[in-house]
This record gives C-alpha cells, structure tokens and sequence, in this order.
C-alpha cells in the first residue's frame, strides 16, 4: 500500500470518528440539559465523553495502535490539552484580529483544533514505529 494511500485510510478514519465522536458529545450535552443541567456542566460532560470516547476509537479503529493504553492515554490527554488552547487562541484571534463573527470564528478554531489533534495523534500519541 502506497504512503498516500494509507494516510488516507488514515484521514477517512479520522472524520468518521470525528463525526460519531460529535454525535455522542451533543447527545451528551443536550441530553443533560434536557435534565436540567447547566449549560457549563453539559458542555464539559459532552467534551469528556468525548474525550474518552476519541481516544478509545482513535486508538482501535483509526490507527490500529499496538501500544501501551497508559502511555497512549497521558499523551493524548496531553495533546487535547494542547489543541484544546490552539482552538482557544484560534478562536480569539478570528474574533479579534480577523474579525469574523461568532460562526465563521468557531469553524475556523474547530479546523485549528481537528487539524492539530490529527498531526498530533497522527504522529505522536499513536506514531507508528514509536517505541511502546
């Protein structure tokens, strides 16, 4: 299998995850607000279901990882943190210095986010080769 090939079985993986991974966070959200919970509280449940669910289909079914689960799990809590402020500062920076409203903000923080997890996972948390 060609390099371009399998990055993209890679990639194709990654939005399919991505999109179940959406699916199961907004569930969450609404769900507990449907409950009565705050929108704050919702919204971090939905991100930490997330979260654990990302890691656990990224690590099986995305890239197919052999690695050790405890190493894997710090490194990708790790690269969430750090994507997570990427997305932040994205998103401050559309506002403020692009001057983009609020949606056109978000989607442009959402690709910083999405790209930079995908670099990061790609390459670091779930690397091929690494040393497990």
């Amino acid at each position: 299998m060609t390099a371009l090939r399998k990055e993209a079985g890679y990639l194709g993986r990654y939005a399919g995850s991505g999109a179940l991974n959406t699916l199961a966070g907004f569930a969450t959200i609404f769900a507990l607000m449907g409950f009565g919970a705050t929108p704050l509280l919702a919204n971090v449940a939905g991100y930490l279901v997330g979260l654990v669910l990302g890691f656990f289909v990224s690590r099986k079914f995305v890239f197919v990882s052999q690695g050790h689960v405890t190493t894997e799990a710090a490194h990708y809590l790790l690269a969430f943190m750090l994507c997570f402020a990427l997305n932040l500062l994205a998103l401050q920076f559309a506002l403020e210095r692009l001057q983009l409203n609020a949606y056109l903000a978000q989607i442009f923080s959402a690709v910083a986010y999405t790209t930079s997890m995908y670099l990061l996972t790609r390459w670091l948390v779930f690397s091929p080769g690494a040393d497990r």
